[in-house]
């Protein structure tokens, strides 16, 4: 087998999975082919590998990979300042840490591939869900209002609701 097939093979059989895996032979060649495809949240990569083996020679043929995005989803806010403003999905809340809603909202983010848990720290968003300051709330934090109603809107693709508000953040020095 060709280096590049076991190192693909290799791959998928660490981390990835094979999507389809044949040989085909004919009375002149053998043709072995792999496709390997991995998927996050937000992203599925797929490169089919075929190798053809005859009497004279063997040639291994790399498919171009693709990469295809199934969501929406920007990219969250890398960095939060204590006493920042900064547009936020709010996605649920409850005075409750422990309520389904809060519970919810988190799994909802991380499925969406965000890193998010519940805070009671960020002014205006319990408000923007019409609950009281203070509230435990699941937010996902954007540069701007723009991508924050570019990411509610691949929520809401899902059947996630929430709503976009403009949060102070707190709880981070």
């Amino acid at each position: 087998m060709d280096s590049k097939l076991r190192y693909v093979v290799a791959v998928a059989v660490l981390a990835v999975s094979i999507v389809s895996c044949g040989t085909q032979t004919t009375e002149s060649s053998t043709t072995s082919s792999v496709t390997v495809t991995t998927t996050t949240d937000a992203t599925t990569t797929s490169t089919s590998v075929a190798t053809t083996t005859t009497a004279e020679e063997t040639t291994t043929t790399v498919a171009p990979t693709t990469t295809t995005t199934s969501s929406a989803f920007p990219p969250a806010l890398e960095s939060l300042e204590h006493g920042g403003e900064v547009w936020a999905v709010v996605l649920g809340g409850s005075g409750d840490i422990e309520d389904p809603a809060v519970v919810g909202a988190v799994a909802d983010a991380n499925e969406a591939g965000y890193a998010t848990g519940p805070t009671d720290c960020d002014v205006g968003a319990a408000e923007a869900l019409g609950q009281p300051e203070g509230n435990y709330t699941v937010s996902v934090y954007f540069a701007d209002e723009a991508t924050a109603q570019q990411a509610l809107a691949a929520f809401e693709a899902r059947s996630v609701s929430g709503v976009v508000a403009q949060v102070q953040t707190f709880c981070l020095d």
